[in-house]
């Protein structure tokens, strides 16, 4: 009888044992469980901004190439090879005098929301201009040079259409030691490019 009691006594105290490892595994897993789902709300919030970033950034980069597409489309006559023909009309510069003339061939492109006009003399590009419409004018500037960054001499060029296949406009020069060059400018789309624009 003793026995059977004792034997009972260590059962029941195995089963709590156990009883109790099992309530301690479900609580286990039971946190487990909760952080999962923790998580995976974490994840969905996080695909959620993920997704809405996206669309976002396509929908600026759609806004940008509209805008960029925009200036190219209002005025396709613009891009192609035009001839050049400058006439100094101004100059507080040594070396240069009113009446000088230069002709350059100039590339007019378009690069995203810019005009690019790539100079070219002797077959070399010589500088090149970039620049916006400016209510009916164009108006560019010369690009930093690689080389010399902080290079002292600025052009500027305004340019207006004047009729079909032609511009006329300004370019002014500042060199370092503020003298100052300006030229009239008259252009005329180059022949070969007037049947593809």
């Amino acid at each position: 009888m003793i026995a059977t009691g004792c034997g009972l006594q260590e059962r029941e105290k195995e089963l709590e044992k156990k009883i109790s490892e099992v309530n301690q595994k479900e609580q286990e897993l039971l946190l487990k469980e909760k952080s999962l789902q923790l998580k995976e709300e974490e994840l969905a919030h996080r695909k959620k901004l993920l997704d809405s970033a996206s669309k976002k950034s396509v929908a600026d980069s759609v806004v940008k190439k509209s805008v960029a597409d925009s200036v190219a489309v209002l005025h396709p006559e613009l891009a192609g090879t035009w001839n050049v023909t400058m006439r100094c009309t101004e100059t507080t510069c040594a070396g240069s005098a009113v009446g000088d003339t230069k002709n350059e061939q100039w590339v007019i492109s378009y690069q995203d929301n810019t005009v690019v006009a790539n100079a070219i003399s002797d077959n070399k590009i010589v500088r090149v201009y970039a620049g916006n419409y400016k209510g009916n004018s164009i108006e560019l500037s010369t690009r930093p040079d690689d080389a010399d960054p902080e290079q002292k001499t600025k052009m500027v060029v305004r340019l207006q259409v004047t009729k079909e296949n032609e511009m006329a406009g300004q370019r002014e020069i500042t060199h370092a030691d503020d003298c100052r060059i300006v030229y009239s400018l008259d252009l005329k789309k180059a022949v070969d490019n007037l049947f593809t624009s």
